[in-house]
């Protein structure tokens, strides 16, 4: 009740949400619907809002555009959100300023205090604690700012502070979204992925999950992917994947052959570990010990028995995964990473 009274009475209100909150899609999109309230999605949490609604902010509150309509708010409803630095601060530019006017849901009563205390604390599962509020008096939308204008502010603002690199590599997961809707996206540590952690729009909740988000477990994204593969076996998987990560994890290969799986493993091909490569020469270090010779990717596909395809510009893509959809199948797409220019199909 005294949660339902500080929405009720807040003229700029806002939702947070991670992972804890996947299986509240519903409950959580009537509340910000009812509340004309922006809804941040963390990393495990993207997909909650399809990436066409409104209120959907799909970007990483470690961006300065999320922080300021954040900031903004007069009051943040977190639902299953640790609010921990892998999510609010990723890469350790600026730590992350808790709202002073915070509510918070958590399963977990220990970590209702965690990394930020809030003003109002409910311990519950996340779907049921939402749905309880929404029995209450929410107040009217009249009166409350410009809810859409404000999500759309931020979603613009934080793709504009990414690089241009990190843009494209936008591009190419909405490519693969967009061209697979039904897909899982599994990813490993690299660029692509890294990115994607910071702006990607998933299209359902948990159908984008990976290793990036604090440890960088290089070589995770093949055998989860099969996991993927087990669990959901009627959809179709997307392992994304550098060309160094899959030399960490080269004798999964036989896994999804053996598990009969459906999955397109997508190798991200730029010859090293760019990743690691850019933030040393960033630091002003020599770059030593990143430079890798990748196997010929097309005979390992044929050693295991797979379909193989270089892509090499977006229409190959589109082509590559438009077959992929077709048939449960495993295929091995490397991306020319140097070469691949999505927004221009070259």
């Amino acid at each position: 009740a005294a949660a339902a009274a500080a929405l009720r009475a807040a003229r700029r209100p806002l939702l947070l949400a991670g992972g804890g909150a996947k299986h509240a899609a519903g409950a959580l999109r009537t509340l910000a619907e009812r509340l004309r309230a922006p809804l941040v999605m963390t990393t495990n949490a993207r997909g909650l809002l399809p990436p066409s609604h409104e209120l959907a902010v799909a970007a990483s509150p470690s961006l300065q555009a999320v922080r300021a309509l954040i900031a903004a708010a007069d009051a943040v409803l977190a639902v299953g959100t640790e609010i921990g630095p892998t999510d609010y601060d990723m890469y350790a530019v600026s730590e992350f300023t808790p709202p002073t006017n915070l509510i918070r849901i958590d399963i977990d009563a220990r970590q209702l205090d965690r990394n930020a205390t809030p003003r109002i604390g409910l311990c519950g599962d996340a779907a049921v604690t939402v749905e309880q509020l929404l029995a209450h008096d929410l107040g009217e939308a009249a009166g409350r700012w410009e809810a859409a204008a404000a999500a759309a502010a931020a979603r613009d603002g934080a793709r504009t502070q990414l690089p241009a690199s990190a843009r494209r590599h936008l591009e190419l997961l909405e490519a693969l979204r967009d061209a697979l809707p039904e897909a899982v996206l599994v990813g490993d540590s690299t660029q692509p992925v890294y990115a994607g952690n910071l702006a990607f729009a998933a299209g359902t909740p948990g159908s984008w999950f990976n290793a990036a988000t604090g440890y960088g477990t290089l070589g995770y994204a093949l055998p989860a992917s099969v996991g993927a593969a087990l669990a959901t076996p009627d959809r179709p998987i997307v392992c994304l994947i550098g060309d160094g990560g899959l030399q960490f994890c080269l004798g999964e290969l036989a896994l999804p052959r053996e598990t009969h799986a459906w999955i397109a493993i997508v190798v991200w091909n730029n010859h090293g570990y760019g990743e690691i490569r850019a933030a040393m020469s960033a630091a002003g270090i020599t770059p030593r010990g990143v430079d890798l010779r990748p196997p010929q990717l097309r005979r390992l596909c044929s050693a295991y028995g797979y379909a193989y395809r270089l892509i090499d510009s977006a229409e190959s893509l589109r082509r590559a995964l438009h077959a992929f959809a077709r048939r449960r199948q495993v295929v091995l797409l490397e991306l020319a990473a140097p070469a691949l220019e999505l927004g221009s199909g070259s």
